[in-house]
């Protein structure tokens, strides 16, 4: 979910809860027309300590305001951010190990044109998947969880509107081990961003859709 959302998610929580919006700023601790202009996309990005006020003073548990508001909204503790740059340290150290073993390695061996040549190879293809494939499954990965977050939140707020859409999803993702055409039909699907349709193209796609599945 993006950050551009956290206000319009705040209306919405804070409407449930009955809470005004001019109150929900004095509880914390700003003026009385930051939450409004929060709401309305004026105010971009709070920061996190205003960011965990506001979850906390809508009622969320405080033990897991700090991972809904990085999953949702990518809004990171000072610690998180710590423990992120300490963890990229750490990688760009063991890069640094595995590269110079690499190297030692490599002036080690000696041998024909064609030994060479294999050396390089798999030197190249080493750097090549830690370089891009690690970065490209790890974000695969946190988008996955982003994606299950985003359908649980739906799920507890919506339960009766998303109750068939989980159940069609579901139906879909499991016939896809065993037919192949749906793999491909959810594969050419979702290569595309659906969310840039206009509402026109959305409804045209909505009535082709129906009328399939009514024939």
């Amino acid at each position: 979910m993006s950050i551009n959302n956290f206000g319009r998610d705040i209306k919405a929580l804070r409407t449930k809860r009955k809470i005004g919006s001019r109150e929900l700023s004095r509880l914390i601790g700003k003026a009385e027309t930051y939450i409004s202009q929060l709401e309305r996309g004026l105010i971009k990005k709070p920061d996190y300590n205003t960011a965990y006020a506001i979850m906390k003073h809508l009622e969320f548990t405080e033990s897991s305001i700090d991972d809904f508001l990085y999953n949702f909204y990518q809004i990171k503790s000072p610690k998180r951010i710590e423990s992120e740059a300490q963890e990229v340290a750490n990688w760009e150290e063991k890069r640094a190990a595995e590269i110079e073993e690499l190297l030692s390695q490599k002036q080690k061996t000696s041998g024909s044109d064609q030994e060479d040549k294999e050396n390089k190879l798999a030197y190249n293809e080493k750097i090549f998947e830690s370089e891009w494939m690690i970065e490209l499954i790890k974000n695969l990965e946190k988008k996955n969880e982003e994606i299950k977050m985003e359908l649980s939140f739906n799920v507890n707020n919506n339960a009766q509107t998303f109750e068939p859409v989980i159940q069609n999803l579901y139906f879909l993702l499991i016939s896809m081990r065993k037919n192949r055409e749906n793999f491909n039909f959810f594969v050419e699907l979702f290569n595309n961003n659906l969310s840039i349709l206009s509402e026109g193209s959305k409804e045209k796609i909505l009535k082709i859709v129906k009328e399939e599945i009514d024939k």
